[in-house]
Formats: structure tokens, C-alpha cells, sequence
């Protein structure tokens, strides 16, 4: 979500919410993970956990990307307004990354026929949720639909309430929600001109193709790129570009294909892509009555030969009781990582993290099983991986912006920023319900002198956390 917010404070009567005219921000889950950004170590970015990318991994899966304008015959304009911003979004992919065969991005009006949408915008004069309303809300982009939902909202109805308090001292004092809500909902307000309208889409749909807002310990307000706050910058920065292309290292392509080893079953071969970051997951088989196994060895032969032996293996990776190691040799792997993920009466599933640097063909693998009883299982696996090159090979492995990892869950830095960032949002959560029924009953400012938000404390542990 991103909110449009007034440039002086609106009284303390909305809801103790300061907010800044013309700035666009995320909803308060991402205004909170900013607050804590220097938890982590400024040279890495850490992008597993990014809200967008995360469901739009699952929304984008060909080539090309099909946005769609379904409902907008009232002002054509703003249907011009979107085509365009996909246009300038393609644009500045294929010049970044010197690829013209890169996303064919389109703009569909009225499609015939909606199951080509990958994605929605809408345009609204205002918004329906108080909750919205209340916090200046410009525009949305869902992280978490099963297309990419992108919502702007056109009516400047901030400047309409910042006009009516500057005339009259007590407004906020006799204000009362459902007074609000009128004034949102039915008043006449200005619209916003075209340019910030553009701007405000183009930060939205930045949003659905996976960007956060910048990291950053000075003002938003002063970032640049679209992505930023600052509405009179109206460029599409590399680095923003940069950034979609670490979170769909393949281009916008089919991810159907599961990354998952079953050692009782048929497996295909899996197919990487150069500059890949990998979740391999090799399963063992579920043997009711017969004693867990205690640890997995695996042995990855990337040249794949017919006759291995387990001490030449380029790769290995060995967690056993008191045994643990990782050898990473020949240069096809890089910051491997790996983790026992399920552990059951019988079954046990090693999940195995890297990155994916040299090409090959026929990669051969020996899985090594043991039990508490000190029992061994071994399971030869032929031809069972490859690594291809894909649309943006080239461009992840030669990246020297900065060092950008996928780390298990675990282990990610973004933990502690995801666990506060949910600690934030339920501590929001109540305090607006309670504010909604202080309203009730009373005015704005009464309700806003009587409760505060640190109030509401929460334990962080109580928090639920969103994962990918």
C-alpha cells in the first residue's frame, strides 16, 4: 500500500497520523522495516523475504507480462496514463539491461478476454476503507493476490481536509468519524494533474514487479527513483531496474518447475539457469517401522561420470550426528548452504542453498543415508541436473552493485526485520480498533488525548510473520 501524505501535520485528530503532501510510502509493515534497516549489514541485500517478490514470483510466469484496464470508460486519460508507465517500465528494462528480447511489457484496455491478466490497474477517485482514508492513502499495490493488483486513487481529498482545518479552528475538535468519512467519500475535491497521477502509477506498478521502497538512514523524502518519495523525480533509476532483474534471475518465466528430489519416486531433471540462486530439496523416503535416519550425505558430480566415488566429488555436502561439512570445489557452486527443513518419525528432507556460477550438462548425484542404528541407504542418481544459460545470465553474474543473497530461513538477517515489522503492524491494528470505538461515542480530538499508541504494546514473539 502506499499513502499520499500531507506536507504539515494533520491535527492530531486523524488518528495521531503525521502525514506528508505528495510523498508516497508503503503501508506500515514497510515503514517499520525501515526503521531497522541498520540491523543489517549495509554492503548485502538480502531479497528472499521482499513482500512483492515473493507472490509475484508465482503471478509473473512467461515472458510476457499482460497488465489490464477493465473499468475505466469515465476518463480515458487515465488509461493513457498507464499505458504509458509500462511502456517507460519496458523501456528502461531493455536499455539497462542491453537486451531488446527482454519482457514484451503490455497495456491491455477493455481485454476481450481477462485470462491473459497477469495484472490490474485501477484508477478510484478515492478510497473506500476508513482505515485508508485515515491514512492518506494515493495508492496500493497488493502484495498478496493472485494477480498484480495496482489501485490509484485520484482525488487530492489530503489538500480538501488541510483546507477546511486551515478555515476553522475547531474543526477537528467536532470531528467525528462518520463526519470524516462524509467529507472523503462525498465532498468535492481537486484531482490530482496528470503528472503526479503518472507518478504515483509508475511507483505502484514498480511495486508489483517486486521493488520495495530504497533502504536508506537519511529522509525518504530526498531518495530518488520511482521508487522514492520525492515527487519530482520522475526517472526510472538503474539500480531499480538492477533489482527486478536479482528477483527474477530468469526473466519472468515458467517457475512450475519444482526443485524438489524424491528419492522413492521418478524425478526429471532439473534444469537451472546460470546466476541462479537455488533451493534444492532432496527428500528421503518415508519407511513406517524402520528406525529415521540420523544424517545425509549428498555428492554432487557436475561433469557426470558412470563410475564415481564419493572422496572425488567436486560438491559435498554432509550433515550427520557431530559431522557436518561442506565442500565446494571446481567452480560451479557458490554460497552453499544447507539445512535439515522437516524432521518426522521416519522422514527427514535436506534443503540445499546455492548459487549457481558454471555451465553443465549432466550432473550426477550420490545420496547417503544413515539411521540411529548406524545402518547405511545409498541412492545413485544419473543425469539428474543441468545448468543453462537464461534471459539475464550475464547480467547476475557480472552485478557488482552490491552482494545480494538468499539465506535460509533460519539464518536471513530479514528475520528480525520481518518479526518487527509484524509487531508493528498488530500494535497499529489495535490501536486503531480502539480508536474506531472511542468514536463511537466521541470526537476526534477527545479520543486522539485519550489514546495513544504506546498503549498498545505487543510481545514480538505473539506477532505472526509473513513468509514467501
Amino acid at each position: 500500500m502506499t499513502k499520499l501524505e500531507p506536507s504539515q501535520t494533520l491535527k492530531a485528530g486523524v488518528f495521531g497520523i503525521t502525514a506528508m503532501l505528495f510523498l508516497v510510502s508503503i503501508v506500515f509493515a514497510d515503514q517499520n522495516a525501515m526503521a531497522y534497516s541498520g540491523i543489517i549489514d549495509e554492503k548485502n541485500e538480502y531479497i528472499d523475504f521482499q513482500k512483492y517478490t515473493g507472490n509475484r514470483l508465482l503471478v509473473f510466469n512467461d515472458t510476457q507480462i499482460d497488465y489490464c484496464i477493465t473499468d475505466n470508460k469515465e476518463n480515458p486519460l487515465f488509461n493513457d496514463i498507464a499505458v504509458n508507465a509500462v511502456q517507460e517500465w519496458h523501456k528502461r528494462i531493455v536499455e539497462v539491461t542491453q537486451n531488446s528480447e527482454v519482457w514484451d511489457m503490455t497495456m491491455h484496455v477493455y481485454p476481450k478476454d481477462e485470462s491473459i491478466c497477469d495484472g490490474y490497474v485501477n484508477y478510484y477517485d478515492t478510497p473506500d476503507p476508513t482505515f485508508f482514508q485515515l491514512s492518506g492513502v494515493a495508492g496500493f499495490s497488493h502484495p498478496q493476490t493472485p494477480v498484480a493488483n495496482v489501485t490509484i486513487y485520484t482525488d487530492d481529498y489530503q489538500s480538501t481536509l488541510l483546507k477546511m482545518a486551515e478555515e476553522d479552528e475547531t474543526f477537528w475538535d467536532d470531528m467525528t468519524i462518520e463526519k470524516f468519512k462524509d467529507i472523503v467519500k462525498n465532498g468535492e475535491h481537486e484531482q490530482f494533474d496528470s503528472q503526479m497521477i503518472k507518478r504515483i502509477t509508475m511507483h505502484e506498478i514498480g511495486h508489483s514487479l517486486s521493488l520495495n521502497h530504497p533502504k536508506t538512514d537519511a529522509s525518504l523524502q530526498d531518495e530518488p527513483g520511482t521508487m522514492g518519495y520525492n515527487m519530482s523525480y520522475n526517472q526510472i533509476d538503474d539500480d531499480e531496474v538492477i533489482n527486478i532483474v536479482k528477483a527474477y534471475p530468469n526473466g519472468f518465466t515458467n517457475v512450475s518447475n519444482e526443485k524438489s528430489i524424491k528419492l522413492d519416486g521418478n524425478n526429471n531433471k532439473k534444469i537451472l539457469t546460470l546466476g541462479e540462486v537455488v533451493n534444492l530439496t532432496i527428500e528421503l523416503p518415508n519407511q513406517d517401522g524402520k528406525l529415521p535416519p540420523s544424517g545425509i550425505e549428498v555428492y554432487i558430480f557436475p561433469e557426470g561420470t558412470n563410475s564415481q566415488r564419493t572422496e572425488n566429488a567436486p560438491i559435498k555436502i554432509i550433515r550427520a550426528v557431530g559431522h557436518k561439512q561442506i565442500v565446494n570445489n571446481g567452480g560451479y557452486f557458490a554460497d552453499v548452504h544447507s539445512i535439515m527443513t522437516h524432521w518426522g518419525s521416519s522422514t527427514k528432507v535436506l534443503s540445499i542453498q546455492f548459487k549457481v556460477i558454471k555451465e553443465f550438462e549432466n550432473a550426477d548425484m550420490i545420496v547417503v543415508a544413515h539411521n540411529v542404528g548406524g545402518f547405511e541407504e545409498q541412492w545413485f542418481l544419473d543425469d539428474v541436473l543441468s545448468v543453462k544459460k537464461a534471459l539475464f545470465s550475464n547480467l547476475l553474474l557480472d552485478f557488482e552493485t552490491t552482494e545480494y543473497k538468499y539465506y535460509l530461513m533460519g539464518t536471513n538477517p530479514n528475520r528480525v526485520i520481518e518479526k518487527e515489522s509484524a509487531f508493528k503492524v498488530n500494535q497499529e491494528k489495535l490501536y486503531t480498533d480502539a480508536l474506531s470505538e472511542c468514536l463511537s461515542e466521541k470526537n476526534m480530538k477527545k479520543c486522539s488525548d485519550e489514546i495513544k499508541l504506546e498503549d498498545f504494546k505487543q510481545e514480538i514473539e505473539s506477532a505472526s510473520v509473513w513468509m514467501p
